[in-house]
């Protein structure tokens, strides 16, 4: 009974928490702390029911571990305050994973890990939810939106192309020579010379479709739907994806900045200006480490990447930057998407898999 009120509980909770951060980008304090107040009432009663200690010792720890993994995210950038607040709700009413099925790796582990598996699941559900919501942001935006896919189209006609050249010689090759090792290395060399052929390279096609359709026409089919599957379809879905940016941005005055609401750079000080953080890579890290050289310490002015926005103290500094001219009146803030609809998606995967995510990592 105790196992089907929270989880009641935590699915009412993660519904209301969803409206209100789809409505008003906020998750109320009065519902977070509300949700862990009743998760402690409910494993209390269930201590004095059982006389035992651990109901209530457990739904603490969950709270706190919660906490805990919620604050080490968003010192990461990851979560923003309210995601903290009800992942620490959660961990009180969920000590353990609520697997519903609890059969084979479907499952609970027998540590209080929920939060894990909940942040890891909410990830897997963000894929699908972050598509529609950009595919609805495209669908309204007609310059991008056109911009975009005439890009997908062009590309998508050359991996089509491509498709079938490499679906054709991957079938002789691997016929021909039957090892794996040199078919590989053919297929990769016929790839660049036919790279290399520019307006010809459709003649070729030609014929290595012509030879592959010979050879096996049922399996040169087979290959060439799974390419265009990878190539065409993927790419589509990948450019999509990265147009993320332009669509969730959008500029502002200054002075209009409020509490919470996310750059879309991170500025920094070098030397007495005010510029975006150049990105340094790996490489040239490594490199300057070879070379006995320090790595500048950054002064950071404000940071793009943190969940939590904006603080009123940087806010601060940020218009006192502006009226000094030493960066523009008007900032470009991140339109971001709303994450509760994801961890509401996250539970009730949880619900169904339990702790599968866990045991995978395990055992891999």
């Amino acid at each position: 009974m105790i196992f089907i009120i929270t989880i009641i509980t935590s699915i009412i909770g993660l519904v209301i928490a969803t409206h209100t951060d789809l409505k008003e980008r906020i998750v109320p304090n009065k519902l977070n702390f509300g949700l862990a107040i009743i998760g402690i009432i409910i494993y209390t009663t269930q201590s004095i029911i059982e006389i035992s200690f651990l109901p209530i010792f457990y739904s603490i720890f969950g709270l706190c571990f919660g906490f805990f993994f919620g604050w080490i995210l968003w010192k990461l950038g990851v979560f923003a305050g309210g995601d903290v607040k009800l992942f620490m709700a959660l961990g009180a009413l969920n000590p353990f994973t609520p697997a519903i099925i609890k059969i084979g790796l479907l499952t609970n582990h027998n540590l209080p890990i929920f939060p894990i598996s909940l942040f890891v699941y909410s990830l897997i559900a963000f894929l699908p939810y972050g598509i529609i919501i950009i595919i609805g942001k495209l669908i309204k935006n007609n310059k991008i939106r056109k911009k975009i896919f005439k890009e997908i189209k062009e590309k998508s006609i050359i991996a089509t192309h491509t498709s079938f050249f490499v679906a054709g010689i991957y079938l002789i090759t691997t016929i021909i020579t039957k090892n794996y090792f040199l078919s590989t290395i053919i297929i990769f060399l016929s790839i660049i010379i036919w790279g290399f052929l520019k307006n010809k390279k459709k003649y070729l096609t030609y014929i290595v479709i012509f030879i592959g359709l010979l050879i096996n026409y049922l399996l040169f089919i087979e290959y060439l739907i799974i390419l265009i599957i990878i190539l065409v379809f993927f790419y589509g879905l990948i450019r999509i994806m990265f147009s993320m940016k332009p669509l969730l941005s959008k500029k502002i005055l200054v002075e209009k900045l409020e509490e919470g609401m996310i750059p879309n750079k991170t500025l920094i000080w070098k030397g007495k200006k005010v510029v975006e953080k150049e990105k340094i890579s790996l490489k040239e890290i490594i490199k300057k480490m070879l070379n006995g050289e320090k790595i500048a310490q950054e002064k950071e002015i404000i940071s793009s990447i943190k969940a939590r926005g904006l603080t009123n103290k940087e806010i601060l500094i940020v218009k006192k930057l502006a009226k000094k001219r030493l960066i523009p009146k008007t900032i470009y803030i991140k339109d971001s998407i709303p994450f509760v609809p994801t961890i509401l998606l996250g539970y009730i995967l949880s619900l169904i898999l339990g702790d599968f995510i866990i045991y995978l990592v395990l055992f891999l």
